[in-house]
C-alpha cells in the first residue's frame, strides 16, 4: 500500500479559494497525474504532529504541477472546510483514497 502521509509544505488562504495546501515527495513524483487525484481523495484529514488531533476537510479541486526536472508538486484546495489556523508547522495530510470514501459511504447507507 501506498504511503497516505505526508509533510505539508506550504499553506495559505487564497479570497476567492479558501486554504490551499502544498506537498511533494519523490513517491508521488514517479505516479501519474490522475493516480494521484485518486490517491487524495475528497476528504483529507490535516494532523497535528504535536497533538496528533486531526482535522478532516473536505477536497474542492487539486492541481499537480510538474517542474522541468518532472518533480510533480501537488496543491489541495481545500476551500472554507478548514481554517488556516487549523493548520500548524509540522502538520501532515492523511489521504483517503476516492475507493475507500464510497466504500465507506455505502457502509453507513447498510
Amino acid at each position: 500500500m501506498k504511503n497516505l502521509n505526508y509533510k505539508i509544505q506550504d499553506w495559505f488562504e487564497h479570497d476567492k479559494f479558501g486554504v490551499i495546501v502544498s506537498i511533494a515527495s519523490p513517491e508521488l513524483d514517479k505516479l501519474p497525474n490522475d493516480e494521484i487525484k485518486n490517491l487524495v481523495g475528497d476528504r483529507v484529514a490535516i494532523l497535528d504532529s504535536t497533538s496528533d488531533e486531526k482535522k478532516w476537510a473536505k477536497v474542492s479541486e487539486i492541481e499537480i504541477a510538474n517542474s522541468i526536472i518532472d518533480k510533480k508538486n501537488i496543491h489541495i484546495c481545500l476551500g472554507s472546510s478548514i481554517k488556516l489556523s487549523d493548520i500548524k508547522p509540522n502538520s501532515d495530510i492523511i489521504f483517503i483514497p476516492k475507493q475507500e470514501n464510497i466504500e465507506a459511504k455505502q457502509n453507513t447507507l447498510i
